[in-house]
């Protein structure tokens, strides 16, 4: 089974990258409240196959996601209603080619 994982330096995230998240999360949460769609911070993955049929692990930094059957454990089989991404110098052509691709 080939992953195809890409591994990433992520130097550390700075505490105002972690707010941001945090807040978007709190903020978006109560606006689900009677929603069958529930947001996530940065600890869920979402596995699926590319276009070439490999196997990819993607963790956004925020997701929204209404398909609540297709999860196994901290992992979703399906793309999210909606991916957030804090940008960094780090990770920024990344989150911006690559992962918004697959997305």
């Amino acid at each position: 089974m080939d992953w195809n994982l890409k591994i990433t330096d992520m130097i550390g995230d700075m505490p105002e990258h972690s707010t941001v998240i945090v807040n978007f999360v709190a903020a978006i949460r109560h606006q689900l409240k009677n929603s069958t769609c529930y947001v996530y911070s940065d600890n869920i993955q979402y596995h699926f196959q590319d276009s070439q049929g490999n196997n990819k692990i993607i963790i956004p930094d925020a997701s929204i996601n209404c398909r609540t059957k297709s999860r196994h454990g901290n992992t979703f089989t399906d793309a999210p209603r909606f991916v957030m991404e804090v940008l960094s110098p780090s990770t920024e052509k990344y989150d911006r080619t690559e992962k918004m691709q697959l997305f």
